[in-house]
């Protein structure tokens, strides 16, 4: 009987042995998952409006344990804001997150369907209640192709044409341009070649061969046609 007892309480302490063993390890993994779970998440290079909408999707990120959260994740969360050109994201041991982040340029502002959109570099028509306002932005009606706009002011860029000095950007059916310049002088390019159209008008810009004329038409390829201000 003696012998029975023994082993009772033998068996008793490893049950409150292994009872308050676990106990104890559910608190320490408890407190891992705590400590190493996302609380802070960092976000560098935009304004505040553009930020904030950021901020409140990844933060439906948060309490997962950083262990656990790749860059991956993360980047899929900020694919709907398509005015983003770069982002980089560094974890912080043990709860935060860096995510530095990069916009595109903007290159004119358009209307499709009777909505507003902002003409990114990297190729996406970005609704403006994305961004923060955005000041002198040219106008461009139209339409167009994104590329195709996109491949104009790439030219413009590569002679020297100045952007700000546009007004507004019309596109055409037959797929050509026009572009007006902030003096009101307004440049006609034709369908195809327009690079050397392009040249054609800086070589007359460079001349001061421009004064008083409010068109110059170049749709009709080795003619130049010039309408001064009082016609």
């Amino acid at each position: 009987m003696p012998q029975l007892i023994s082993k009772f309480k033998l068996y008793l302490y490893l049950f409150f042995f292994i009872f308050l063993s676990s106990i104890f390890n559910y608190q320490i993994l408890e407190n891992y998952y705590d400590k190493f779970s996302l609380k802070n998440i960092n976000i560098n290079g935009l304004s505040h409006k553009e930020k904030k909408k950021i901020q409140n999707e990844l933060n439906k990120l948060k309490n997962i344990n950083i262990f656990k959260l790749n860059e991956d994740q993360i980047i899929e969360k900020l694919y709907k804001f398509n005015f983003l050109e770069n982002i980089y994201v560094n974890k912080v041991i043990p709860s935060s997150i860096n995510v530095n982040i990069s916009k595109t340029l903007i290159l004119g502002k358009t209307i499709i369907d009777g909505n507003k959109f902002y003409i990114g570099k990297n190729g996406n028509f970005i609704s403006t209640n994305l961004l923060s306002d955005q000041n002198n932005l040219a106008s461009v009606y139209g339409n167009f192709r994104i590329d195709e706009y996109l491949s104009l002011i790439k030219i413009l860029k590569k002679h020297d044409i100045d952007r700000e000095d546009i007004k507004a950007y019309y596109y055409f059916k037959n797929k050509r341009w026009d572009i007006l310049f902030s003096n009101n002088l307004s440049l006609m390019l034709p369908a195809k070649k327009v690079e050397e159209s392009i040249k054609i008008y800086k070589k007359l810009l460079d001349n001061n061969n421009l004064i008083n004329i409010k068109i110059i038409d170049l749709r009709v390829s080795n003619q130049i046609i010039l309408t001064n201000n009082n016609e």
